[in-house]
């Protein structure tokens, strides 16, 4: 097949994906991948894609590039961009497919705050039922350092947890090892191993999304000759702050957990809070129907008619049914309160994602707990917590900024007071 023909054959997935024909699309599959996916299967995995990541409607495809097995399709939405990344084999059938975001070439601006002559960034990946690629940044000088393990925000997010030109993770490692803190940070499970977690996706929850990772990294990190075992802390931006307090619970080598940009609020009200907010931005009309889908699904979710065999096309963000019984029996308020830790919970002003009066509800849930809690909340920024410039919606991110200095200094300050 030539590369042309690669390009039509990628154009009619993407088309064959968007309008659910999931028994042409296992048409177009080697072998050995249709015996691990099944055309239901295939038939809702646009409704994930669009849905599920929450990026708002398709909008077209923004370019096409094949090289060396594989066909990378951009897919332009109305909050952002991904990749379609179909791999070929030698006859030209489909062996694997993912989304991912796309590579950003914007060219990573160092902060001011960083001094990249003071620490080492070592490849170090992450082998647990699979590898996930990693860096260690590790500071010069004698140890062992304290460590920061950053956890992600939903989505398949990378190692320098891109939001748009602004890579947030690479910025909050710079900043700190420049100032004797080590930080780790990975390639999210979902973004490696996407495919492979659709097989088995109606058992899928937040555990296999990023708890069982976090809680790997901490207990592993604490036999590290150049990690101080006794200074090992968690920072969750956005799903991972929220995921934290189960980290923490389940490791014991978790001696603080960072909360940024993390929701209180249960995860349904906070979507449909957010598609809410964005069909008030836009008086078109671009996001009248996925409101209403929303709507419908956080209702469905709520009633009696909601189970364990509930499909996950009834269901907000098209999770599985497991995913949302996990969500709904955990309160991260009520587990944080109970852990005997340190906990800071960071919070920006300009946030839409993850508003401002998330911060409150944190505050009212731990006054009165073991838990040693510490609040701070930042003017102007977004909830990449870099500067907004006063800009609502997701035009915040498409600027090239990096993470706030005051962030970096408050996150130093509460592992080394």
């Amino acid at each position: 097949m030539a590369q042309t023909d690669k390009s039509v054959t990628s154009v009619r997935f993407l088309h064959l994906l968007q309008d659910g024909n999931g028994d042409s699309l296992h048409t177009l599959l080697d072998s050995g991948v249709k015996n691990r996916i099944s055309a239901g299967q295939l038939a809702l995995m646009w409704k994930q894609i669009e849905g599920g990541l929450g990026l708002g409607n398709f909008i077209d495809t923004a370019g096409y590039l094949y090289e060396y097995g594989t066909a990378y399709l951009g897919l332009e939405f109305e909050k952002g961009t991904l990749d379609l990344v179909l791999h070929y084999s030698d006859k030209d059938q489909i062996t694997g497919f993912f989304v991912r975001p796309p590579h950003n070439k914007t060219p990573y601006r160092i902060p001011a705050y960083a001094d990249t002559s003071a620490f080492l960034e070592i490849d170090y990946p992450l082998h647990r039922e699979g590898t996930l690629p990693g860096k260690l940044c590790l500071p010069k000088g004698k140890g062992p350092f304290p460590l920061v393990i950053l956890g992600h925000g939903s989505g398949p997010n990378s190692l320098d947890e891109n939001m748009g030109p602004n890579r947030v993770f690479r910025d909050l490692a710079y900043g700190l090892a420049s100032q004797g803190i080590a930080v780790y940070r990975f390639d999210k499970r979902t973004l490696v191993y996407g495919a492979r977690i659709m097989e088995h996706y109606d058992s899928f929850t937040l555990w296999e999304e990023t708890i069982h990772d976090l809680v790997y990294l901490a207990d592993t990190f604490a036999g590290h000759p150049s990690i101080l075992p006794s200074s090992i802390h968690v920072l969750g931006h956005s799903l991972a702050g929220l995921a934290a307090p189960r980290v923490a619970q389940q490791s014991k080598h978790v001696k603080s957990i960072i909360l940024m940009g993390a929701p209180a609020t249960p995860l349904d009200s906070l979507v449909l809070y957010q598609y809410t907010y964005l069909d008030s931005l836009d008086p078109s009309g671009t996001y009248y129907q996925a409101l209403k889908n929303v709507r419908e699904e956080v209702e469905y979710l709520r009633s009696d008619d909601f189970g364990p065999e509930t499909g996950r096309e009834w269901l907000p963000l098209q999770l599985p049914a497991l995913y949302w019984m996990d969500l709904l029996a955990y309160d991260p308020v009520k587990t944080a309160c109970n852990l005997d830790i340190r906990i800071l919970v960071l919070q920006a002003k300009d946030d839409y994602q993850v508003p401002s009066p998330e911060l409150q509800r944190w505050k009212e849930g731990l006054k009165a707990c073991p838990a040693r809690a510490f609040y701070l909340e930042f003017e102007g920024l977004g909830h990449g917590f870099f500067e907004s410039e006063g800009i609502e919606g997701p035009a915040q991110y498409e600027k090239q900024h990096s993470v706030s200095p005051a962030v970096i200094q408050s996150i130093r300050n509460f592992i080394r007071p």
